[in-house]
Protein backbone atom coordinates (compact mmCIF):
# COMPACT_ATOMS: atom_id res chain seq x y z
CA UNK A 1 0.00 0.00 0.00
CA UNK A 2 1.19 3.49 -0.58
CA UNK A 3 0.80 6.86 1.44
CA UNK A 4 -2.92 7.17 -0.31
CA UNK A 5 -4.04 3.39 0.17
CA UNK A 6 -4.36 2.36 -3.25
CA UNK A 7 -1.57 -1.11 -3.59
CA UNK A 8 1.38 0.30 -4.34
CA UNK A 9 2.86 -1.40 -7.97
CA UNK A 10 6.24 -3.29 -7.59
CA UNK A 11 8.11 -3.16 -10.34
CA UNK A 12 9.04 -6.08 -12.51
CA UNK A 13 11.68 -6.95 -13.26
CA UNK A 14 12.49 -8.88 -16.93
CA UNK A 15 15.54 -10.89 -16.91
CA UNK A 16 17.08 -11.31 -20.57
CA UNK A 17 18.49 -14.30 -21.41
CA UNK A 18 20.69 -14.53 -24.39
CA UNK A 19 18.91 -16.96 -26.74
CA UNK A 20 21.67 -19.03 -28.14
CA UNK A 21 21.12 -20.46 -31.64
CA UNK A 22 22.34 -23.73 -32.73
CA UNK A 23 23.50 -24.35 -36.77
CA UNK A 24 21.65 -27.71 -37.54
CA UNK A 25 23.30 -29.12 -40.59
CA UNK A 26 20.95 -31.53 -42.50
CA UNK A 27 22.88 -34.29 -43.84
CA UNK A 28 20.64 -36.65 -45.94
CA UNK A 29 21.03 -39.79 -44.17
CA UNK A 30 22.21 -41.81 -47.38
CA UNK A 31 25.36 -39.36 -47.20
CA UNK A 32 25.86 -39.71 -43.51
CA UNK A 33 25.36 -43.27 -44.04
CA UNK A 34 28.22 -43.11 -46.42
CA UNK A 35 30.43 -40.97 -43.99
CA UNK A 36 30.25 -43.35 -40.97
CA UNK A 37 30.61 -46.36 -42.90
CA UNK A 38 33.94 -45.63 -45.09
CA UNK A 39 35.40 -44.69 -42.02
CA UNK A 40 34.91 -47.37 -39.96
CA UNK A 41 32.39 -50.38 -41.66
CA UNK A 42 32.38 -52.73 -44.06
CA UNK A 43 33.78 -50.22 -47.01
CA UNK A 44 36.52 -49.41 -45.13
CA UNK A 45 37.78 -52.77 -44.45
CA UNK A 46 37.30 -54.02 -47.68
CA UNK A 47 39.26 -51.35 -49.58
CA UNK A 48 42.15 -52.08 -46.66
CA UNK A 49 41.90 -55.59 -48.11
CA UNK A 50 41.82 -54.58 -51.62
CA UNK A 51 45.18 -52.58 -51.35
CA UNK A 52 46.72 -55.27 -49.45
CA UNK A 53 45.95 -58.02 -51.67
CA UNK A 54 46.61 -55.91 -54.94
CA UNK A 55 49.87 -55.15 -53.44
CA UNK A 56 50.43 -59.04 -52.59
CA UNK A 57 49.42 -60.04 -56.34
CA UNK A 58 51.24 -56.59 -57.88
CA UNK A 59 54.60 -57.51 -55.75
CA UNK A 60 54.74 -61.24 -57.08
CA UNK A 61 54.21 -59.80 -60.30
CA UNK A 62 57.21 -57.16 -60.79
CA UNK A 63 59.13 -58.17 -57.66
CA UNK A 64 59.92 -54.72 -56.51
CA UNK A 65 61.53 -53.74 -53.83
CA UNK A 66 60.10 -53.08 -50.76
CA UNK A 67 59.47 -49.31 -49.40
CA UNK A 68 61.35 -48.82 -45.84
CA UNK A 69 58.01 -48.48 -44.33
CA UNK A 70 57.29 -52.06 -45.25
CA UNK A 71 60.60 -53.24 -45.11
CA UNK A 72 60.43 -52.61 -41.01
CA UNK A 73 56.98 -54.19 -40.62
CA UNK A 74 58.52 -57.16 -42.64
CA UNK A 75 61.62 -57.37 -39.61
CA UNK A 76 58.73 -57.52 -37.07
CA UNK A 77 57.33 -60.34 -38.93
CA UNK A 78 60.53 -62.16 -38.98
CA UNK A 79 60.99 -62.31 -35.76
CA UNK A 80 58.57 -65.15 -35.75
CA UNK A 81 60.54 -66.92 -37.87
CA UNK A 82 59.01 -65.84 -40.71
CA UNK A 83 61.61 -65.30 -44.10
CA UNK A 84 58.97 -65.12 -46.83
CA UNK A 85 57.28 -62.32 -44.92
CA UNK A 86 55.58 -59.80 -47.93
CA UNK A 87 52.45 -62.46 -47.39
CA UNK A 88 52.43 -63.02 -44.42
CA UNK A 89 52.01 -59.25 -43.70
CA UNK A 90 50.02 -58.45 -46.50
CA UNK A 91 47.67 -61.62 -44.60
CA UNK A 92 48.09 -59.83 -41.26
CA UNK A 93 46.43 -56.49 -42.65
CA UNK A 94 44.07 -58.20 -44.02
CA UNK A 95 42.93 -61.08 -41.10
CA UNK A 96 43.45 -58.08 -38.55
CA UNK A 97 40.90 -55.39 -40.45
CA UNK A 98 38.21 -58.57 -41.04
CA UNK A 99 39.17 -58.92 -37.19
CA UNK A 100 37.80 -55.79 -36.32
CA UNK A 101 35.19 -55.69 -38.24
CA UNK A 102 33.89 -58.58 -36.76
CA UNK A 103 34.67 -57.53 -33.63
CA UNK A 104 32.63 -54.17 -33.97
CA UNK A 105 29.71 -56.26 -35.24
CA UNK A 106 28.88 -54.26 -37.89
CA UNK A 107 26.78 -55.14 -41.20
CA UNK A 108 28.32 -56.16 -44.18
CA UNK A 109 25.75 -54.45 -46.57
CA UNK A 110 25.79 -51.20 -48.07
CA UNK A 111 24.95 -49.67 -51.36
CA UNK A 112 27.90 -51.03 -54.22
CA UNK A 113 28.34 -46.96 -55.05
CA UNK A 114 29.91 -46.33 -51.46
CA UNK A 115 33.07 -48.18 -53.25
CA UNK A 116 33.03 -46.07 -56.05
CA UNK A 117 32.02 -43.03 -54.29
CA UNK A 118 35.70 -44.03 -52.11
CA UNK A 119 38.14 -43.63 -54.71
CA UNK A 120 36.11 -40.49 -55.94
CA UNK A 121 36.79 -38.88 -52.84
CA UNK A 122 40.28 -40.17 -52.61
CA UNK A 123 40.90 -38.80 -55.87
CA UNK A 124 39.61 -35.09 -54.77
CA UNK A 125 41.91 -35.58 -51.55
CA UNK A 126 44.90 -35.69 -53.76
CA UNK A 127 44.26 -32.19 -55.43
CA UNK A 128 45.80 -30.43 -52.99
CA UNK A 129 48.92 -32.33 -52.93
CA UNK A 130 49.29 -32.74 -56.73
CA UNK A 131 48.46 -29.48 -56.84
CA UNK A 132 51.33 -28.32 -54.90
CA UNK A 133 53.06 -30.56 -56.48
CA UNK A 134 52.66 -29.13 -60.69
CA UNK A 135 52.72 -25.51 -59.12
CA UNK A 136 56.02 -25.44 -57.57
CA UNK A 137 57.17 -27.49 -60.56
CA UNK A 138 57.95 -30.98 -59.06
CA UNK A 139 55.26 -32.68 -60.69
CA UNK A 140 53.87 -32.94 -64.13
CA UNK A 141 50.02 -32.94 -64.89
CA UNK A 142 49.94 -35.70 -67.10
CA UNK A 143 52.07 -38.79 -67.59
CA UNK A 144 51.75 -42.65 -67.31
CA UNK A 145 52.88 -45.21 -65.27
CA UNK A 146 54.60 -48.84 -65.48
CA UNK A 147 53.10 -51.98 -63.57
CA UNK A 148 56.02 -51.95 -61.21
CA UNK A 149 55.22 -48.15 -60.20
CA UNK A 150 51.76 -49.49 -58.56
CA UNK A 151 53.40 -51.94 -56.97
CA UNK A 152 55.69 -49.26 -54.96
CA UNK A 153 52.58 -47.50 -54.89
CA UNK A 154 50.47 -49.64 -52.96
CA UNK A 155 53.27 -50.82 -50.89
CA UNK A 156 53.98 -47.25 -49.37
CA UNK A 157 50.42 -46.39 -49.65
CA UNK A 158 49.27 -49.00 -46.96
CA UNK A 159 52.62 -49.26 -44.86
CA UNK A 160 53.38 -45.93 -44.38
CA UNK A 161 49.92 -45.29 -43.31
CA UNK A 162 50.02 -48.11 -40.69
CA UNK A 163 53.18 -46.80 -39.78
CA UNK A 164 53.15 -43.00 -39.11
CA UNK A 165 49.46 -42.33 -38.77
CA UNK A 166 47.63 -45.48 -37.77
CA UNK A 167 50.81 -46.48 -35.21
CA UNK A 168 52.80 -43.20 -34.52
CA UNK A 169 49.54 -40.94 -33.89
CA UNK A 170 47.42 -43.89 -31.85
CA UNK A 171 50.46 -44.70 -29.76
CA UNK A 172 51.19 -40.80 -29.37
CA UNK A 173 47.75 -40.09 -28.23
CA UNK A 174 47.99 -43.23 -25.79
CA UNK A 175 50.82 -42.54 -24.20
CA UNK A 176 49.58 -38.83 -24.14
CA UNK A 177 46.80 -39.72 -22.05
CA UNK A 178 48.33 -42.55 -20.09
CA UNK A 179 51.40 -40.50 -18.77
CA UNK A 180 49.93 -37.32 -18.94
CA UNK A 181 46.40 -37.07 -18.43
CA UNK A 182 45.94 -35.27 -21.74
CA UNK A 183 43.02 -35.84 -23.73
CA UNK A 184 43.11 -37.22 -27.36
CA UNK A 185 41.46 -34.07 -28.87
CA UNK A 186 44.07 -31.68 -27.00
CA UNK A 187 46.98 -33.71 -28.60
CA UNK A 188 46.10 -34.42 -31.75
CA UNK A 189 46.97 -31.47 -33.38
CA UNK A 190 50.56 -31.44 -32.01
CA UNK A 191 50.48 -35.29 -33.30
CA UNK A 192 49.52 -34.37 -36.67
CA UNK A 193 52.10 -32.04 -37.22
CA UNK A 194 55.04 -34.80 -35.42
CA UNK A 195 53.47 -37.11 -37.90
CA UNK A 196 54.42 -34.79 -40.67
CA UNK A 197 57.59 -33.86 -39.54
CA UNK A 198 59.03 -37.65 -39.54
CA UNK A 199 57.27 -38.44 -42.54
CA UNK A 200 59.42 -35.46 -44.33
CA UNK A 201 62.45 -36.86 -42.77
CA UNK A 202 61.59 -40.76 -43.59
CA UNK A 203 61.78 -39.73 -47.43
CA UNK A 204 64.43 -36.90 -47.08
CA UNK A 205 67.26 -39.79 -48.54
CA UNK A 206 64.90 -39.47 -51.66
CA UNK A 207 65.86 -36.15 -52.05
CA UNK A 208 68.78 -34.41 -53.66
CA UNK A 209 70.75 -33.34 -50.95
CA UNK A 210 69.32 -30.68 -48.40
CA UNK A 211 65.97 -29.77 -50.42
CA UNK A 212 63.86 -27.30 -47.92
CA UNK A 213 60.95 -27.26 -50.91
CA UNK A 214 60.93 -30.82 -51.21
CA UNK A 215 61.03 -31.05 -47.15
CA UNK A 216 58.15 -29.11 -46.71
CA UNK A 217 55.93 -30.69 -49.48
CA UNK A 218 56.99 -33.67 -47.24
CA UNK A 219 55.42 -32.77 -44.30
CA UNK A 220 52.69 -30.54 -45.53
CA UNK A 221 51.91 -34.24 -47.31
CA UNK A 222 52.15 -36.17 -43.97
CA UNK A 223 50.22 -33.65 -42.28
CA UNK A 224 47.43 -33.73 -45.04
CA UNK A 225 47.12 -37.42 -44.36
CA UNK A 226 47.06 -37.15 -41.22
CA UNK A 227 43.92 -35.34 -41.05
CA UNK A 228 42.13 -37.44 -43.61
CA UNK A 229 42.90 -40.08 -40.74
CA UNK A 230 41.94 -38.37 -37.96
CA UNK A 231 38.37 -37.53 -39.88
CA UNK A 232 37.97 -39.72 -42.22
CA UNK A 233 39.80 -43.17 -41.70
CA UNK A 234 42.20 -45.09 -42.18
CA UNK A 235 40.97 -46.15 -45.39
CA UNK A 236 40.01 -42.92 -47.10
CA UNK A 237 43.98 -41.98 -46.31
CA UNK A 238 45.79 -44.97 -47.88
CA UNK A 239 43.61 -44.83 -51.05
CA UNK A 240 44.54 -41.28 -51.51
CA UNK A 241 48.24 -42.28 -50.81
CA UNK A 242 48.33 -44.54 -53.19
CA UNK A 243 46.64 -42.47 -55.91
CA UNK A 244 49.21 -39.51 -55.52
CA UNK A 245 52.17 -42.12 -55.04
CA UNK A 246 50.94 -43.48 -58.67
CA UNK A 247 50.86 -39.87 -60.09
CA UNK A 248 54.77 -38.72 -58.12
CA UNK A 249 55.95 -42.46 -59.54
CA UNK A 250 54.36 -41.76 -63.08
CA UNK A 251 56.86 -38.45 -63.33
Amino acid sequence: MDANGSPSRRPVCVSAKTKTRSINVNVPKKLEQYFLETKIGAPATLALCGVAGGHLLLDRITNTIPTLAQDRLQDFVALLGLTNATPVLAALVIGLSLLRHHQQQRSWRFPAWFMMAMGVEAALWTVPLFGLGVLIGVLMPFSTVEVGGLALAFSAGLYEELVFRLLLIEAGAHVSMTFFGASRTKTMPYLLALSGVLFACYHAPLLDGFDATGLLVYTFGGIWLGVLYRYRGLAIAVLTHVLYDIMVLAQ
